[in-house]
């Protein structure tokens, strides 16, 4: 070996995807000095936790910022020194695991003490540095001693194991893994070509639960065998499954005649994978005829290696539920702006009319929707609209919706008309979706004395509040939008005197319950209305979707409350 005095001196730039190059160099250095291969293999994983926590926290928010390597080979150990530009004290409890075992962090400390022989954390003016020690000679495994000591599968191992160094080194290589391997299936390869220096053997075959069935999950090399087995009796890892319980020895007496393991092997450990009391699924280990039985030691481990791909299984299902709920809140995210960008922010004014709406989603994302439209000739159309859908699928026909009534307004003020030309244009799509939409478009003219019209595509009829407080509905209606795909929709006259207001609602309105479960119902709703129509629409509106004073249970509310209000100046 070379004298202290010769060392390599590398600068890395705070990036993640440097440290692999870095490690790479180490390795060949101490290649290059005859370090022994298992102290060689112990460097790695330390090594790379002590650059990653250098990158992340020691150069965070520095402009310039490099960490330093030093790497000296003397005759009894290799030190390693990472430096950086930051300030670290370790807290008593840093070389531990944490409580949760899906936690995101907080392992690294825990690797880098059973991964060395000894460390040193220090604190200088310009920055901090760790300083990683791997002996060279007898007592270089004291590192993994403790980690055997904080590892239960590992502590049963010991006795079986004590004269076979790689094997214990190949799994407290396990114990990194989790933190370095970037995908479950990556993950997996990484166990598969560790077990092969660990185990002799020809085939790792692993198969997930999967519904009622057990998936073959491609790892390794494999051998022809089906990608799918019931999960029943009929199958050697069916019945390892449901009896719980795994089958060591000679093919042919632990193997049902004619499945698929016998085929290609003379001896069989299967393993359970489990987790948390739940099977998750089984791990097969084939030999050929020239290989020996597999020893009580080697069941110990192989038992041991199935226990950690459950954990990394159990791990891999949480993250990918944590990305499928973040997709969700983003679509909802989407959903939601563009709902919110399809709703009216200002109202026309207009020489008979005052007009107003709102809408109060139950939930991020409704399928309620209104629209104010000013035609060409002064007069405006009034529409309220309820898509049977929740999502991006109904935020997104609420744009069809409101772009055929726009765009068919430019030269169209029949309500009746226009219902008919906007189903004719939604029908395949509504009909492809499995969905459909109510709507109320209202027509309200711009000269006086002449009465507004309305056209019902399903939904719940319009009502005008009286001066007296009285309530009438018009009647008339036709099936809802998306339904039939010639439906003529009918023009029904809708006779408002001044004073009075024209009332547009979804029935997220009138569907509330009271805390003993009766719904408020259309009636005492309309009545409530009634009660309010003497304050100006903003004022009323507001009133309308607060529900103030009915004294109703808000905790179970499920749909949307969209109204809009048009009062004939007097």
């Amino acid at each position: 070996m070379k004298d202290l005095e010769e060392a390599l001196l590398l600068s890395v730039p705070p990036k993640l995807e440097g440290v692999h190059a870095v490690i790479l160099r180490v390795l060949a250095w101490c290649r290059l000095h005859t370090v022994p291969e298992a102290t060689r293999e112990r460097i790695e994983l330390p090594l790379v936790e002590a650059l990653n926590n250098a990158i992340e926290h020691g150069c965070d928010g520095k402009i310039d910022a490099f960490v330093q390597v030093t790497l000296r080979v003397t005759p009894e150990a290799v030190i390693a020194e990472v430096s950086d530009p930051g300030h670290f004290a370790p807290g008593a409890n840093w070389i531990e695991l944490p409580e949760d075992p899906f936690a995101e962090g907080g392992r690294g400390g825990h690797l880098i003490h059973t991964g060395s022989d000894g460390f040193e954390h220090t604190n200088r003016v310009d920055g901090h540095s760790l300083t990683l020690r791997w002996n060279t000679r007898s007592g270089a495994n004291s590192g993994l001693l403790v980690a055997a000591e904080s590892e239960n599968y590992i502590d049963r191992l010991t006795a079986d194991l004590a004269n076979s160094f790689e094997t214990v080194l190949g799994l407290t290589h396990f114990a990194g893994l989790l933190a370095t391997s970037a995908t479950f299936a990556q993950l997996l390869e990484k166990v598969n070509e560790r077990l092969r220096m660990m185990v002799e053997h020809e085939h790792l075959i692993i198969r997930f639960i999967e519904g009622e069935s057990l998936v073959l999950y491609p790892v390794g090399r494999l051998p022809a065998i089906p990608a799918i087995l019931p999960l029943n009796r009929m199958s050697t890892e069916g019945i390892c499954v449901l009896e719980r319980h795994a089958m060591v020895g000679l093919t042919d007496s632990i193997v049902l005649p004619d499945a698929p393991l016998g085929d290609f092997s003379e001896k069989l450990c299967l393993m359970i994978i489990e987790f948390g009391g739940q099977t998750l699924g089984t791990m097969a280990i084939t030999r050929g005829g020239t290989a020996p039985a597999f020893s009580g030691g080697e069941v110990e481990l192989l038992q041991a290696v199935a226990d950690f791909v459950g954990i990394a299984r159990a791990t891999d299902n949480l993250w990918q539920e944590r990305h499928r709920r973040l997709r969700m809140e983003q679509e909802i995210e989407v959903a939601a702006g563009i709902q919110r960008s399809l709703l009216p922010s200002a109202f026309p004014s207009h020489g008979l009319w005052r007009i107003h709406g709102a809408c109060r989603p139950a939930r991020e994302v409704g399928g309620d929707y209104f629209d104010v439209v000013t035609c060409a000739d002064g007069s405006v159309l009034l529409l309220i609209a309820d898509v049977m859908g929740k999502g991006v699928p109904a935020s997104l026909l609420a744009t069809m919706l409101r772009s055929s009534l726009r765009a068919m307004a430019a030269h169209e003020t029949a309500p009746d008309h226009i219902l008919t030309g906007i189903n004719r244009q939604l029908f395949t799509d509504l009909e492809k979706l499995g969905m459909f939409i109510t709507a109320v478009l209202v027509h309200l003219p711009a000269e006086k004395g002449v009465n507004p019209r309305f056209a019902n595509a399903g939904h719940c009829p319009p009502a005008i509040i009286k001066v007296d407080g009285t309530v009438y509905e018009p009647i008339g209606g036709d099936v809802p939008l998306g339904v039939l795909p010639d439906t003529l929709y009918q023009p029904h006259p809708c006779p408002l005197a001044p004073g009075e207001s024209l009332f547009l609602y979804t029935d997220g309105c009138y569907e509330l319950t009271r805390p003993d479960g009766e719904m408020l119902g259309v009636d005492r709703y309309l009545s409530f209305a009634a009660s309010h129509r003497k304050l100006p629409p903003v004022d009323f509106i507001n009133a309308l979707l607060d529900h103030n004073g009915l004294g109703l249970d808000f905790s179970t509310v499920s749909d949307d409350r969209t109204l809009v209000v048009a009062t004939l100046r007097s």
